[in-house]
């Protein structure tokens, strides 16, 4: 087929043609490319205005030396599009000219992309017109409802981009089975500098793949989907990524491998794998690995053993961002819990929470998230979630690295609580935790709490941890939430507030900021709030130490008062 028949775009009727350059009528003129239906459009919303969109063009524009074309368009492509829409804005700023299609077909770099997002007959093109540069290749999968003509198609761009496999840079590509991945992943790819791999096939293969038979040498950036390889030519990354990836298909001494051999590595990502290790941790690799330059580490996975080895392997001196997500599976005693592992990052979480000044945790029977409040303004930023059983254990966590005394990073912290029971142990490690001064704001949600314990600890003093004199639990405190209506009564908050401020007026300016008393309701149809004595609501909200009393309820019960006011004391 002959590339400059198979797409018919209408123009204005003031629109020079790409034959010509004059002005046409208002009729289709045919041109290279991409099949297009009358409603599509090449460019996207954000896009720059293209041929279809203007009314006249300068002929200065369009008579550009062809040099200069050629830079124009290598800088509208570089800025505006991606990979894969990179054919369609290159057709579409052929058609400013003719000029400017000679010199946009003469220039091979502009030429150097093959993707499934347009027929084969314009990659073909595309490949004979990029001469010897670089290709960047993007082959996304093809649905189950695809029918043969876009199956033989995707099988026909795939052919084509393995026949020029010696020229491959920026690789992102899917392969259904373990036959394709032998047959177009292992001839050497001298070129290639980035490499995107998902495979279809879930199980164990005869043998791994000898990816491009270990000719790769310009290889920085690898991420792997359920793929079974050859690690061991694995070398020198900048970014390291794996996805669904089981124990069969690589180890954690074969990561550990990769790591000490990357020492100029970026990133470092590995999501939902099960990694094989030996039953004993301590026959994993025991030399630390120096990443002086990794910023970026995202493990997200059901086993604590994979993540404790790597996090107490690696030393990452620049890591700006550290997301844990789903360890531990049911159960997290004490010797599974990775805080040894995450010590060597506590002065990264502490450096984190001084650059935002924010942070919040949520922690239940079974699970505990600490997460840095980060902005598009912050550079640094820590997500860590954690399946726990034993939440004793999270909250010492916690207060050692946030530390207690002089040795507190002061920050704004917000805790939610989401407890059925609390034993000993636990009420030990709350106590304890009661002493920073960061916690300004509590939640306690909707769960079967116990809340009478929570709000006894309130309104406890002690000696400071500086002894500068007592101060309550939790000093900072400035917002209670109960979300929990089952275990408190406003009997329960006056005794709080009592124990709290009562007899200690000295105190309230100069350390003890007053307390907001937030009372929600978020389900009112599966769990009934309380006949509130107003009397006894609008005698909190005056006590002392008391910065107001708020009601929320996600809708409010029939004939119940929105506003209590009295003109005495004007609450």
């Amino acid at each position: 087929m002959d590339p400059d028949s198979s797409i018919s775009i209408v123009q204005d009727a003031n629109v020079p043609t790409p034959s010509t350059g004059q002005a046409g009528d208002a009729s289709t003129a045919v041109f290279d490319g991409i099949p297009k239906a009358p409603s599509m459009r090449f460019a996207k919303a954000n896009s720059p205005p293209l041929l279809d969109q203007r009314s006249t063009i300068s002929p200065v524009i369009c008579k550009l030396p062809l040099e200069l074309v050629s830079y124009i368009a290598e800088l509208c492509l570089l800025q505006s599009y991606s990979g894969e829409e990179h054919m369609k804005a290159l057709y579409s700023i052929r058609m400013t000219s003719r000029i400017w299609r000679n010199g946009i077909d003469s220039t091979p770099s502009l030429w150097g992309v093959v993707t499934t997002k347009v027929p084969l007959h314009v990659n073909t093109t595309a490949v004979e017109r990029s001469g010897t540069c670089p290709l960047d290749i993007y082959v996304t999968p093809y649905t189950s409802r695809s029918n043969r003509t876009q199956a033989d198609q995707y099988r026909g761009i795939l052919e084509l981009a393995a026949g020029e496999i010696g020229r491959w840079s920026t690789v992102t590509i899917w392969l259904p089975s373990y036959d394709d991945c032998s047959r177009y992943l292992t001839s050497p790819a001298p070129l290639l500098q980035k490499l995107s791999v998902s495979s279809g096939h879930m199980h164990k293969p005869a043998a791994p793949i000898a990816l491009f038979g270990g000719i790769a040498p310009r290889l920085e950036a690898l991420e792997v989907e359920r793929l079974h390889m050859d690690w061991t030519s694995i070398r020198g990354l900048k970014v390291f990524k794996l996805s669904s990836m089981n124990e069969e298909q690589i180890s954690i001494q074969q990561v550990l491998d990769i790591l000490a051999s990357a020492p100029l590595l970026e990133t470092l990502c590995i999501e939902d794998s099960t990694l094989d290790h030996p039953l004993q941790p301590l026959q994993i690799r025991p030399v630390v690995i120096q990443l002086p330059r990794l910023q970026t580490i995202n493990l997200q996975g059901r086993d604590v053993q994979v993540t404790n080895v790597i996090l107490s392997s690696i030393r990452a001196p620049s890591c700006t961002t550290l997301a844990i997500y789903g360890l531990g599976g049911d159960t997290a005693n004490e010797p599974n819990f990775p805080e040894r592992a995450l010590g060597h990052f506590n002065n990264f979480q502490r450096l984190t929470l001084s650059d935002n000044n924010n942070s919040i945790i949520h922690i239940s029977d079974y699970s505990m998230q600490w997460e840095s409040r980060s902005t598009s303004f912050n550079r640094l930023k820590f997500d860590v979630s954690i399946q726990c059983s034993a939440p004793a254990i999270g909250v010492g966590w916690a207060t050692r690295v946030i530390g207690l005394g002089a040795q507190e990073l002061v920050h704004d912290l917000e805790l939610h609580l989401s407890h059925e029971t609390l034993d000993d142990e636990d009420l030990a490690a709350y106590d304890s935790f009661s002493r920073c001064q960061s916690i300004t704001r509590i939640v306690i949600e909707d769960d079967h709490v116990p809340t009478g314990q929570i709000l006894d600890l309130i309104g406890t003093w002690r000696e400071s941890e500086d002894r500068i004199g007592p101060l309550p639990a939790f000093p900072g405190l400035r917002s209670l939430a109960l979300a929990s209506w089952d275990e408190w009564t406003l009997d329960d908050l006056e005794v709080l507030v009592d124990r709290r401020f009562g007899g200690r007026e000295d105190f309230l300016d100069e350390k003890v900021p007053t307390l907001c008393i937030v009372l929600q309701n978020l389900y009112p149809d599966d769990v009934p709030s309380p006949e509130l004595d107003l009397i006894q609501l609008q005698r909190l909200r005056a006590a002392t130490g008391v910065g107001g009393v708020t009601l929320e309820f996600a809708k409010h019960s029939q004939g119940m008062l929105a506003v209590v006011y009295d003109d005495d004391t004007g609450l």
